[in-house]
C-alpha cells in the first residue's frame, strides 16, 4: 500500500511539474510576442517612437494631418479608445497638447519634461534636435522596462536613429560656422530653438508673442520690425507659412520688396516628409541665404 501511495504521489508530482513548467513556457511565449501599443500626440515623435520599437509593437499618431492645429485638436471616441489602450503615451508637454491628460490618467513620456521645458516657456520643442535624442534614449528606457528581452534591440534602433539626428546637428553647427552677423526676425516663435542653435538672436520677440498668441502686435512693434526691414537690419526673416495673419503677409510683402529673405517654415509636418528631410529643407534655405 505504502509502495502504490509512493508511486501515485510520484506521478501527481511529475504532472504538477510538467503543468508548473508547461505554464511558464506559455508565459514566456506570451510574453516574446506581446506587442507594445504606442500612443503619440504628434506625429514626428511617433517617428521617433516608430524607430525605437520596430518591429515590437504599433504606434499611432493622433495628430498626422498638417492642416490640424495641435492646440485646437478635438478628441474622439476613437481617440479615447486609442489613448485608454496605450501601454506608452508620448506628448510634447509645455501646455502644447495637455488635452491628452483628459484621455488618460496613466503616466506619460514629456518631451518639455525631457528638456526641462516649463508652461509658457517656448513649446516648440521638436525645432531642437536635442529633443529628439533625448527621447530615443527615454523610449529605450520605457520600453526595455515592458519588454527586457528587447532591450537590446531597442538600444541599437536609438542609435541608428541618432545618427541620423547627429547629421542635423552638423548641419546646424556648419550654419553657425557660416552665420550673418545680423540679428534676425521671425513671425512667432516656432523655429527659435533652431535659430539659437544656429547663433541667431531673434530681433522682434515681443511681436512675435502676439502673433503666437493670436493677437494683434502693438503699433510700436509694427513700426519697429519694418524699419529694421527697411534699413536692412536682419539677416532674414522666418515665416511660419501656416499662419493666416494679414499683418505677417504684409511683413513678408515688406521684406520682398526691400530684398530682406524670408525663410519659409512649418509647425506642423508637412505632407509627404518626415522629420529630417522636413528640417534639413527649411536649414538649407538658410545656408543657401549665407553664401
Amino acid at each position: 500500500m505504502n509502495k502504490i501511495t509512493h508511486l501515485l504521489s510520484l506521478c501527481l508530482l511529475t504532472i504538477c511539474t510538467l503543468l508548473i513548467l508547461g505554464g511558464c513556457a506559455n508565459q514566456s511565449k506570451k510574453s516574446s510576442s506581446d506587442k507594445l501599443n504606442v500612443v503619440s500626440t504628434l506625429d514626428f515623435y511617433g517617428e521617433t517612437a516608430k524607430a525605437v520599437l520596430g518591429k515590437n509593437g504599433t504606434v499611432t499618431s493622433l495628430i498626422d494631418n498638417p492642416n490640424i492645429d495641435p492646440h485646437d485638436f478635438e478628441a474622439t471616441t476613437k481617440t479615447a479608445k486609442q489613448t485608454a489602450n496605450a501601454d506608452v503615451i508620448i506628448r510634447n508637454g509645455a501646455g502644447y497638447d495637455d488635452w491628452i491628460k483628459k484621455l488618460s490618467d496613466k503616466k506619460s513620456i514629456s518631451a518639455a519634461r525631457l528638456m526641462n521645458v516649463k508652461d509658457g516657456q517656448n513649446e516648440h520643442l521638436w525645432y531642437n534636435p536635442e529633443t529628439m535624442s533625448r527621447l530615443a534614449d527615454e523610449l529605450v528606457n520605457v520600453f526595455s522596462k515592458k519588454m527586457p528581452s528587447k532591450k537590446a534591440e531597442f538600444k541599437q534602433n536609438a542609435a541608428a536613429y541618432k545618427k541620423k539626428v547627429a547629421r542635423l546637428n552638423s548641419e546646424l553647427e556648419k550654419i553657425r560656422a557660416e552665420r550673418i552677423e545680423k540679428p534676425v526676425a521671425v513671425s512667432e516663435p516656432v523655429f527659435d530653438y533652431s535659430l539659437e542653435k544656429m547663433g541667431y538672436k531673434v530681433a522682434d520677440a515681443h511681436f512675435a508673442k502676439a502673433v503666437e498668441e493670436e493677437s494683434d502686435p502693438s503699433y510700436t512693434d509694427i513700426k519697429n520690425l519694418q524699419n529694421k526691414i527697411k534699413r536692412k537690419e536682419i539677416a532674414f526673416f522666418v515665416y511660419n507659412v501656416q499662419s493666416d495673419s494679414t499683418t505677417v503677409k504684409n511683413i513678408v510683402n515688406l521684406c520682398k520688396k526691400h530684398d530682406i529673405p524670408v525663410v519659409k517654415v512649418t509647425e506642423t509636418l508637412p505632407e509627404g516628409k518626415n522629420y529630417f528631410n522636413w528640417l534639413q529643407s527649411e536649414y538649407r534655405q538658410i545656408a543657401e541665404i549665407e553664401k
